[in-house]
C-alpha cells in the first residue's frame, strides 16, 4: 500500500517532535542564561521568539504554549536579574523588554492560530477522504444492485443540464458504453405520445419534485421495439435543496419470473441492502416503517427483532430530538414532502451520533404515495445545522 506525501510528513514530524521539543526547552535556557550573565541587550527579549519557533517544529499546541508562557517569564525574570548595559537608562530597558513580551505574545498567539488551522485543516482532508471512500463503497454497491437486477440507473443535474447514466441503460437503449449521454437524455428513443407524457413527467419533477414511474414503448438505435419501465424522483443535496432528479431504467420486454426466480432475486438483493455501511428504511404511506436494513441494528446493538416492534425505533433516538423529528415526519407524511432532517441516534456504546436523515414518497401513476423509501448517514457533529 503507498503512503502520500502528505502521510509520510505528517509521520516524519511525529518522530521529529520529542527533538524540537527538547531543543526548544535547551535553547529557552541557554538565552536566559545569556540574559542574566551578560549586561541586558536590546536582543536577548527577542531571542525567546527564535525557542518557540522550534517549539512550532512539533506541531503539538500544549508545547508551543509551554515555550510561549515560559518564554514571557523568563523574559521578565531576567529584566530584573541582569545588569544595564552601559548607556542605557533604567527606562529604555524596561521599554525594550515590554515591546519583547509584546511580540512574544504576538508570535505564540500567532503560532497557537496557526497550528489550529492546521489541524482543521488535516481534519477536513481526512473528512474529505472517508467520504470519498463511503462514496466508492456506495457506488460499488449500486453498480452491484444494478447488475443484480439488471436495472439501469441515472442522475440529471438541474444547474448543469446534464444527464449521467450506466452502463445498463446504455445497452437497453443499444449505444455503446462509454459514449455521452445524447442532450435529450434519451427520451428521443420513445415514440409519440410516450415521448410527451415522458417528457412532461420529467420536467414536473425537477420544477415541483413529484416522482413519477411511466412503462414505456422505446426504440433503440437499431430499431428494435421494446417495453420499458422508468422512474425518476427528486434528488437533494445536504441542505434539502433539490439538485436534480434520479431514476431507472429496465428493460421488460416479455418479462415472465417464476415464483423461484422471484424468491431468488428478492434474496439477492435483500443481501445488497444489508451489505451496505448506511441504514436504509422503508415506510408505509401512513408513516409507519416496516423495513431496516441490518446496518441499524449493527449500529446500535439492538436485535433487529426488537428494533422491528412497531415505535421501537424511536427509543434509538436521544430523548431531546424524538418529539421534533416525529412531528416533522407527521407533517411531511400528511403532506407528501420530502423528509429532510438531522438527529442523534444511539450507537452500540451508547454514544449518540448526528445522522443526516432523508425520505424520499414513491407515488403510482394517479400520483398517490405507495411508500416511503429512507436512509440515515452518520455526520461530523461540527455539519450539523442548529
Amino acid at each position: 500500500m503507498g503512503i502520500s506525501v502528505n502521510q509520510s510528513g505528517d509521520n516524519n514530524t511525529r518522530r521529529s517532535a520529542p527533538i524540537f521539543r527538547r531543543l526548544s526547552f535547551i535553547f529557552l535556557v541557554a538565552i536566559f542564561l545569556a540574559d542574566i550573565l551578560t549586561p541586558l541587550g536590546i536582543a536577548h527579549g527577542i531571542l525567546y521568539l527564535l525557542a518557540i519557533v522550534l517549539a512550532d517544529l512539533t506541531r503539538d499546541r500544549n508545547s508551543v504554549l509551554q515555550v510561549g508562557l515560559w518564554s514571557m517569564l523568563l523574559c521578565s525574570i531576567g529584566m530584573s536579574l541582569g545588569d544595564l548595559p552601559d548607556g542605557f537608562s533604567l527606562a529604555v530597558v524596561v521599554l525594550n523588554r515590554l515591546l519583547s513580551l509584546m511580540a512574544i505574545g504576538i508570535a505564540l498567539t500567532l503560532s497557537l492560530q496557526w497550528l489550529s488551522s492546521r489541524a482543521h485543516l488535516h481534519q477536513n482532508r481526512d473528512d474529505l477522504r472517508r467520504a470519498q471512500r463511503q462514496l466508492k463503497r456506495l457506488q460499488t454497491t449500486l453498480d452491484m444492485l444494478s447488475i443484480q437486477t439488471d436495472t439501469g440507473y441515472w442522475h440529471f443535474e438541474t444547474q448543469s443540464r446534464v444527464f449521467y447514466w450506466s452502463d445498463i441503460v446504455s445497452r437497453i437503449v443499444g449505444q455503446p458504453a462509454g459514449q455521452p449521454v445524447p442532450p435529450g437524455g434519451g427520451m428521443e428513443f420513445f415514440p409519440e405520445p410516450g415521448y410527451w407524457q415522458l417528457r412532461e413527467a420529467f420536467e414536473q419533477c425537477v420544477q415541483t419534485g413529484k416522482s413519477y414511474s411511466e412503462q414505456l414503448p422505446m426504440t433503440s438505435t437499431s430499431g428494435q421495439q421494446r417495453l420499458v419501465k422508468t422512474s425518476g424522483r427528486p434528488w437533494y443535496n445536504e441542505r434539502g435543496e433539490q439538485i436534480g432528479v434520479v431514476g431507472t431504467l429496465r428493460d421488460i420486454t416479455g418479462t415472465t419470473l417464476s415464483r423461484e426466480q422471484f424468491v431468488e432475486n428478492a434474496q439477492a438483493l435483500q443481501q445488497q441492502l444489508d451489505a451496505l455501511p448506511v441504514t436504509v428504511w422503508r415506510a408505509q404511506p401512513d408513516g409507519s416503517i416496516d423495513y431496516f436494513n441490518q446496518a441499524l441494528s449493527d449500529y446500535s446493538g439492538e436485535p433487529r427483532e426488537t428494533l422491528s416492534a412497531p415505535g421501537e425505533w424511536l427509543t434509538l433516538l436521544h430523548p431531546d430530538d424524538q418529539e421534533r423529528c416525529t412531528r416533522h415526519w407527521i407533517r411531511c407524511v400528511e403532506s407528501g414532502l420530502p423528509y429532510q432532517t438531522q438527529f442523534r441516534i444511539r450507537r452500540y456504546d451508547g454514544q449518540y451520533r448526528w445522522h443526516q436523515v432523508q425520505a424520499t414518497p414513491i407515488r403510482d401513476l394517479s400520483g398517490k404515495i405507495t411508500k416511503w423509501y429512507g436512509s440515515a448517514v452518520e455526520i461530523p457533529e461540527a455539519t450539523v445545522k442548529t
